[in-house]
C-alpha cells in the first residue's frame, strides 16, 4: 500500500495524518451508530410483535391514503427499509415470518400494501 502521507511537506504531515485518522474513525463510528439504531428498531419491533402479532384482519384495515400514524396505530412502529425523494417503505414482521410491506408517499400517505404468510 503506498504511503501518501510522504507526499505532503513535513509541516503539513501531522495535519494530514490527523485528518486521515478522523475520516477513518468517523466512518467507523457512523457505521456503528447506524447499525446500532437499526438493530435496536428491529429488536423493538420484534418485542412488540411477540406480544401483539398481527393477522390478515389488521392487514385488511389498512386503506389507501391512511397516514403512517394511523397505520402504526394498527400494526406498531415498523421498520423503514427504503426511502427515495417521493416514497418510503416500511415492513412489519411477525415471529412466524409473516409480514406486511407498505409504501407511503412523501406526505406519509399509504400508496400500496402487500402481505406474505398472514393467516
Amino acid at each position: 500500500m503506498p504511503n501518501y502521507i510522504g507526499l505532503f511537506s513535513p509541516s503539513i504531515r501531522p495535519l494530514a495524518m490527523v485528518l486521515s485518522l478522523g475520516i477513518a474513525l468517523g466512518s467507523g463510528l457512523g457505521y456503528g451508530f447506524c447499525k446500532a439504531v437499526f438493530d435496536s428498531k428491529q429488536h423493538e419491533q420484534s418485542a412488540t410483535n411477540k406480544l401483539n402479532p398481527f393477522s390478515r384482519v389488521e392487514y385488511e384495515q389498512l386503506k389507501p391514503e391512511m397516514s403512517l400514524t394511523e397505520v402504526r396505530s394498527i400494526l406498531s412502529q415498523g421498520i423503514e427499509v427504503s426511502r427515495s425523494a417521493t416514497m418510503v417503505t416500511f415492513v412489519w414482521a411477525n415471529p412466524d415470518g409473516s409480514k406486511i410491506t407498505a409504501t407511503f408517499d412523501e406526505n406519509y400517505r399509504l400508496k400500496s400494501k402487500e402481505q406474505s404468510g398472514l393467516k
